[in-house]
This record gives structure tokens, sequence and C-alpha cells, in this order.
């Protein structure tokens, strides 16, 4: 794990200048628009690296109810992205489900902080970690759009899937592990299908 996160704050450091050289649709100089693709795929592999390693260090139930509720944020916000911006059935589809599907998740998750007394918060935003993510959807060439979502969702449901196992394993509050063991199978549910669609949303150039 040391190895790991030392590449990740390195990967972070080259990041740095070099993403935010140029807007993607404005390339300062041929050939900027592709190498700044390039690099933000690289900052959203590096920030789902950066995400699984969080999920491992979660924990207390606040945390818990934090991460869950950013993921949830996080989710919705991307699915109606792709549904502005993607012209696949099937990747349209998929956003369309992972909206119901994590806007019901934050229900549960407020019913069972009532329902169990549950010191804890909601957040109302994403972290600036899922702001950068939204941001490069945002900003990916509409010939790299699909591609990138698809793989930000992979990235996205990794990082659930340790959360909620981990608390389903560890936590605390019965009726909070609970929500945690059922959402970790829906979660495991949209990874299957995220990683079924990734074959066919590759972007342009991989063709």
């Amino acid at each position: 794990m040391k190895a790991e996160l030392l590449g990740v704050v390195s990967a972070l450091i080259l990041l740095n200048g070099a993403v935010m050289a140029a807007p993607p649709d404005r390339p300062s100089r041929p050939g900027l628009g592709t190498r700044y693709e390039a690099l933000s795929a690289v900052k959203d592999s590096t920030a789902g690296v950066v995400g699984r390693l969080v999920a491992e260090t979660v924990r207390t139930t606040p945390g818990f109810v934090n991460a869950a509720g950013i993921n949830d944020l996080y989710e919705v916000a991307a699915g109606r992205i792709a549904l502005q911006r993607s012209h696949s059935p099937a990747v349209r589809t998929f956003a369309r489900r992972m909206i119901e599907a994590h806007t019901a998740s934050t229900a549960k998750l407020k019913q069972t902080i009532r329902n169990y007394n549950v010191n804890a918060v909601l957040p109302d935003r994403v972290d600036a970690r899922r702001r950068g993510m939204l941001d490069d959807l945002r900003g990916a060439r509409p010939e790299h759009f699909d591609h990138r979502y698809i793989a930000q969702q992979v990235a996205a449901h990794k990082e659930a899937d340790i959360l909620m196992r981990r608390y389903a394993r560890n936590g605390k509050i019965y009726g909070m592990r609970d929500f945690a063991i059922a959402t970790a199978k829906t979660v495991a549910m949209h990874l299957d299908m995220a990683q079924a669609l990734d074959p066919t949303t590759r972007s342009a150039s991989d063709r």
C-alpha cells in the first residue's frame, strides 16, 4: 500500500500544473487537446486509486455516512452529465439507472440515520476529488466522453465496494451495517454493469 500511495503522490505532483495548462475545448496549440485528454485520464485513474485508499481508512460511522453520501452525490451528478453528453443508448440507460439507484440510496441512508439515531450528517456537496472528476466529464471531448464516464464509474464502484464491505464487517451500528450489506450487493451489480459496458465505449483514439 505504501508503494501504491507513493505512486499516487508522484502522479499528482506531475499533473498539478500540466492538467491545467489549457481548457479542453480551447487548446492553445495543435495537439494540446489530445494531451489534455491523456492527462485527464491519468488524473481520473489517480483519483480512483486515492479513493480506494481512502475507503480503506474509514473507521467511524460519521466517516462512513459522509463517504457514502458523497458517493451518491457524485453518481447522480455524473449520471446527469452523461444524459446530457452521451449519444450511446447503453451508456444513457446505465446513467439513468445510476441516478435512480443513488437517489434511492441517499433516501435509505437518511432513513437509517433517523431510525437508529445516528450522530452523523449527510454531506450536501461533493468533495474536491469528485468535483475534479465531474469537471473532467464536462470537459471531455465528445469522442472521449463515454470512455471517460465508464472508466470513472468502474473506479467509483470499486471504491464504494470497499467502503460498504468494510463497514458491513466492522461497523458499530447494527442498522447501518444492514444498510452497508444491502448496498454492497447493489454496488457489486453496478460494477459488473460498468465493466460490461467498457469494451463498447472505447475512445475514438483507441479503435
